[in-house]
């Protein structure tokens, strides 16, 4: 074999390699990205319902807190067996949450369960807490509306729209984001929830689903 054979075959070999890394490269990104893609956080109660804790911890993460915490977060407590364990991980996440507030400024903590307390006075249905309401949600995660206003059906026989409007200048909620302009909601059997343009005879069960 002569000189110049032996590199084109070197020369070969190394390109075919640099080609398997690339291509392997290439899948582990796009499994990582298909991951990532299928990777959601759960809203529904049923799936933030952990029945190893006892009635008061069961259904924490149902409602805004879910909203505020992140994958993780929410993957770790649904592993929690005890009651002691929750108030272990809710003085965690309170912790971390309170940790960059300024001086006589009340810390995210305090507004949550400031606003918690007043939605649960304004929107519980039934037994049903108002806290863990969508109307409840929006109030605790970004405070009162700049206006709330009523949008006539578009329908004979379809119930109205009350909408909630925040200003373009508001801050950023307990979740980190700024609300939207414009939350509208409908009463469906009973219950009012995130009117998202889906027909009215939806389910009223589900709720909390915000779209951010």
């Amino acid at each position: 074999m002569t000189a110049n054979s032996s590199l084109r075959i070197a020369h070969r070999s190394r390109g075919l390699s640099t080609w398997a890394v690339a291509s392997a490269l290439a899948l582990c990104l796009a499994l990582g990205l298909a991951a990532s893609t299928e990777a959601k956080k759960p809203k529904d109660p049923e799936e933030l319902f952990n029945p190893l804790l006892g009635v008061q911890w069961s259904h924490w993460l149902v409602g805004p807190i879910a909203e505020m915490a992140d994958e993780k977060e929410i993957d770790a407590f649904l592993r929690l067996t005890t009651d002691e364990e929750a108030v272990a991980f809710a003085e965690s996440f309170w912790a971390k949450r309170n940790a960059d507030t300024a001086v006589f400024q009340k810390t995210p903590e305090d507004l949550f369960k400031l606003r918690t307390e007043e939605a649960d006075k304004r929107f519980s249905e039934g037994t049903f807490p108002g806290s863990r309401t969508d109307r409840g949600t929006t109030l605790i995660l970004y405070g009162e509306p700049t206006e709330i206003t009523f949008e006539s059906p578009k329908k004979v026989g379809y119930p109205p729209l009350e909408v909630w409007e925040y200003s373009k200048s508001a801050e950023k909620g307990l979740d980190g984001k700024k609300p939207k302009r414009r939350y509208r909601f409908v009463e469906i059997k009973g219950s009012t929830v995130l009117y998202t343009g889906q027909p009215l005879r939806a389910d009223p069960r589900a709720r909390l689903k915000h779209r951010n």
